[in-house]
């Protein structure tokens, strides 16, 4: 299914999504159809980033985020992504794509996803993402408060992940 059509049905069905905590896991079910796949018939490697677009996309709904995004002056960037595949998604496979913020600092939200088929793991993701307004970086916790003034979320604290990623991200600008 065209990517649009995803899009447009996510926002569709925006009011039936369950509403989350910041903290908790958001799940995105989709079905793998074949002009998703390649050659060898299975998900093809460059439909994953657009499909953790969509899986990010539904977090901020579901965290009651979305009015912020629409006319409300924030934007939410991709800064970094790393995609590990450790099993092939066949077409027509239903999958639960879940997405949890890890943690963040003052700049960057880090966003663990999942692809699970049959609750068995297929591929994960980290995705280091900048929240933007007024052409400024902005904490999540600062979104956080916008959602909601009371709000004194918390970051968690860098788990071990997290670190050795961003080791690796520093090591690549040597």
């Amino acid at each position: 299914m065209n990517l649009i059509f995803r899009m447009l049905r996510l926002l569709l069905l925006r009011n039936r999504l369950p509403k989350i905590d910041p903290l908790d896991i958001s799940h995105s079910d989709i079905s793998v159809w074949p002009l998703d796949c390649d050659f060898n018939l299975h998900l093809t490697n460059s439909r994953y980033p657009a499909l953790l677009d969509l899986a990010r996309t539904q977090y901020l709904v579901q965290i009651n985020a979305l009015s912020l995004f629409v006319g409300g002056g924030w934007k939410s960037v991709l800064s970094s992504q790393s995609i590990s595949f450790i099993k092939e998604i066949k077409p027509f496979a239903k999958v639960d794509i879940t997405t949890q913020v890890l943690y963040w600092d003052r700049k960057y939200c880090y966003i663990e996803h999942k692809f699970l088929v049959a609750d068995k793991l297929h591929a994960k993701a980290l995705a280091r993402v900048a929240f933007i307004k007024g052409r400024r970086v902005r904490a999540f916790d600062k979104l956080l408060t916008a959602l909601d003034e009371s709000s004194n979320i918390q970051s968690p604290q860098e788990t071990e992940q997290v670190a050795a990623w961003l080791n690796l991200l520093e090591s690549k600008k040597a």
